[in-house]
């Protein structure tokens, strides 16, 4: 077995990179972060208790479904207010647009599923549902992932 060892620059490089995605992966979570802070108090001040989002991928496209606003069990449209939604560039830097409640909902939704699960919309694809609990603030999200298998079996006769 060969001894596997970094030199002290290739150990700096390595240890720079993963310092950028940690750096990355923490404006994503504050972006989240911001979007919740942004849209539970809208919920919750027209008395929205609950909120799914689907999204569903495959083929190299995905989109995201119906935002379905609930109050307990019953279904209710959103208000028509502006949102504000918190997103995170290519290069880094994390931008803010006010646009309608749906659309940050959706945008929300498509941005958490691409963080988390990045690659939803290619191949096979992937569905799932974003689902947000106003009093709480929880905000789960259900990932599917489709993929493709076979069992290959050689016999001789």
């Amino acid at each position: 077995m060969t001894d596997f060892r970094l030199t002290p620059e290739h150990a700096a490089i390595a240890a720079r990179i993963v310092a950028e995605i940690d750096d990355q992966l923490g404006r994503v979570r504050e972006a989240e972060s911001r979007c919740k802070a942004s849209f539970l108090p809208i919920l919750a001040e027209h008395g929205i208790t609950r909120v799914e989002i689907g999204y569903d991928g495959g083929g190299d496209e995905g989109s995201v479904g119906d935002v379905t606003a609930y109050v307990g069990n019953e279904t209710r449209d959103l208000p028509s207010v502006l949102g504000d939604h918190f997103a995170v560039e290519w290069s880094g830097d994390m931008v803010i647009r006010a646009i309608q409640l749906e659309g940050a909902l959706s945008a929300f939704a498509e941005n958490a599923a691409s963080d988390h699960h990045s690659g939803w919309e290619n191949g096979e694809g992937a569905w799932g549902t974003i689902e947000i609990d106003v009093a709480s603030g929880a905000v789960t999200l259900t990932h599917n992932s489709r993929f493709v298998d076979y069992d290959t079996t050689e016999t001789e006769l």
